[in-house]
């Protein structure tokens, strides 16, 4: 795609390059087609820059929305909550996702609220406030930001190699009372206690 727009930019300079019937102009010209090719391939790479952001925030919201079949509540009759606390892409496209295939969401206005969640959506900038994320029995916590596991979170949502992937914390699940699938694990980055407060990370074999 990229290849094609600078390939057209330089036909059409070539063209006009050769229609040229007086040699003072081609200076002039030569030097506005260039300026528009040059524009038109910075345009198709500031395009696909933003194309992978969107895939990155619609791949974790469509993660979050399938967690519920990898995770065992302690109380399986009942129907799932989600909730989200703070609003970004991530969290605004859940909303959409979830009210399109009539599932039930709240917009928690403090971390205080978790206890009527099932599934809970924490924004980076809502959890770069928080100093710990609560563990609530039956209640699993996503997040995205790199301190998340650390204060407590169950799983992070991160890019790696231009791929969304799930780091999960399996301790702070149990404590939850919250069984996570393996088949979920085989997928996800399992940090270690140590490589949770260090930044490393450790993959699931």
């Amino acid at each position: 795609m990229q290849s094609n727009y600078c390939t057209s930019g330089k036909v059409v300079l070539n063209k006009m390059v050769g229609l040229l019937a007086k040699p003072y102009h081609f200076c002039r010209l030569y030097f506005l087609c260039f300026t528009a090719a040059v524009f038109i391939c910075i345009y198709t790479f500031s395009n696909k820059a933003n194309a992978d952001s969107v895939a990155d925030y619609e791949i974790s919201a469509v993660y979050i929305y399938r967690f519920s079949q990898f995770v065992t509540w302690p109380q399986d009759n009942r129907t799932l909550t989600y909730c989200t606390l703070g609003t970004d892409n991530i969290a605004l496209t859940l909303s959409r996702l979830l009210k399109a295939k009539n599932n039930k969401i709240v917009t928690l206005t403090s971390i205080s609220q978790l206890e009527q969640c099932q599934i809970a959506y924490i924004s980076r900038q809502k959890e770069l406030g928080l100093t710990h994320i609560p563990i609530k029995e039956g209640v699993l916590t996503i997040g995205t930001g790199n301190s998340f596991l650390a204060k407590g979170g169950m799983i992070e949502l991160r890019s790696v190699k231009n791929k969304v992937r799930p780091v999960i914390a399996i301790s702070s699940a149990k404590k939850a009372e919250l069984t996570i699938s393996s088949k979920l694990l085989k997928i996800a980055i399992l940090p270690s206690l140590n490589s949770q407060q260090q930044g490393g990370e450790n993959h699931a074999q």
